[in-house]
């Protein structure tokens, strides 16, 4: 698979797009401690006021700056690596969790599942996102910026709100998996031999739910990011929300919450105030899109995987004593086991 991917030049371009955007986020906390330029008034190199926030996009400020002339382009980089890692860190608590719950129900008896999927299936049809503005609302707003709790609490609420409130899909999904391996001959056949369960999911189950898995967390990590996206619309965002007697205003630079304090600055008169809101919106749309075709790319790869054919041992030494035979040295011999084709790349 690494070799599919390696050569699949949409997949590295995708890639080292994600990497280049974490590494400027972390270069920016670690050799500026996270600060970001503001530019109250702009002067012209002969001391005349040219321009006061928010400033258009040029030269020296890409994306332009906000009202409070902080610049755009160094939010945004500063604030990737929060918009990645919560989304990745909810995603990995939603697999954890749910392969720690899932495993051991699947192995139970088909009476005990059944009862558990009509229990999670009644909250597959409940509003995530509704759910998550009616949990978050009253511990996430603020009405003094001098009483804010410390940032790793906040952090630490809503991080387990968003996890909890994806486990029963991420479960019920889990489950039906892994009573699908179960029913494969290879696991029909080691449970016979005597296998325990802990062999059985060590050396069986798991190395055949990693293309799952791979796959689960990277729709988790979509998923996670449309329902912040969804929350900062409604004024929620993350690691809090500060009610001042101007509006309201996010406490970290996180892409989504800058997206939905932006959108309510959004009007339709000017480029100065509209790219705002537009530049939140296209990174959050191209963010979306590059995880889909990263998903998309992972997906062809783990399938040419299962194309690809296996060459063992054995099959080299029936080859060879195929070669040597002399029962009819006449005969020709298939020699096409000894070669391992490789699946042609699809682009």
């Amino acid at each position: 698979m690494r070799r599919v991917l390696i050569r699949d030049p949409i997949f590295i371009f995708c890639f080292i797009i994600v990497a280049g955007l974490l590494f400027m986020s972390f270069g920016n906390t670690v050799l500026r401690d996270g600060n970001v330029d503001q530019t109250l008034m702009l002067y012209s190199d002969e001391g005349r006021l040219i321009g006061i926030p928010p400033l258009e996009p040029s030269k020296d400020q890409w994306l332009g700056t906000d009202n409070a002339g902080y610049d755009l382009f160094q939010m945004f980089v500063e604030g990737f690596k929060w918009t990645v890692g919560i989304c990745a860190i909810v995603a990995l608590g939603r697999m954890t969790i749910g392969l720690l719950v899932g495993i051991p129900l699947a192995f139970r008896g088909a009476r005990l599942n059944h009862f558990f999927k009509k229990l999670l299936d009644g909250f597959l049809i409940l509003p995530i996102s509704l759910l998550a503005l009616m949990m978050l609302a009253s511990t996430m707003t603020f009405w003094d910026s001098t009483q804010v709790p410390p940032l790793l609490e906040r952090v630490k609420i809503e991080l387990i709100v968003l996890v909890v409130l994806g486990l029963p899909a991420v479960t019920l999904y889990l489950i039906t998996e892994i009573r699908q391996l179960l029913q494969q001959e290879f696991m029909i056949v080691a449970e016979t031999l005597g296998g325990s369960v802990w062999h059985r999911v060590r050396l069986h189950l798991l190395p055949h739910l990693i293309p799952t898995l791979v796959i689960v967390f990277m729709q988790q990590f979509v998923q996670t990011l449309m329902l912040l996206i969804h929350l900062s619309l409604f004024g929620i965002f993350f690691g809090g929300t500060v009610l001042l007697h101007e509006g309201i205003m996010p406490t970290v630079y996180e892409w989504s919450s800058m997206f939905g304090y932006y959108f309510r600055q959004f009007t339709a008169m000017t480029w100065m105030t509209n790219h705002l809101f537009l530049v939140p919106a296209i990174a959050l749309a191209a963010l979306i899109f590059i995880f889909n075709v990263l998903t998309s790319r992972l997906e062809r790869a783990f399938r040419l995987r299962r194309q690809e054919p296996r060459v063992t041992e054995m099959k080299f030494a029936q080859s060879e004593a195929a070669a040597a035979s002399l029962d009819n040295p006449f005969s020709l011999v298939d020699v096409s086991l000894s070669v391992k084709n490789e699946p042609d790349d699809i682009v």
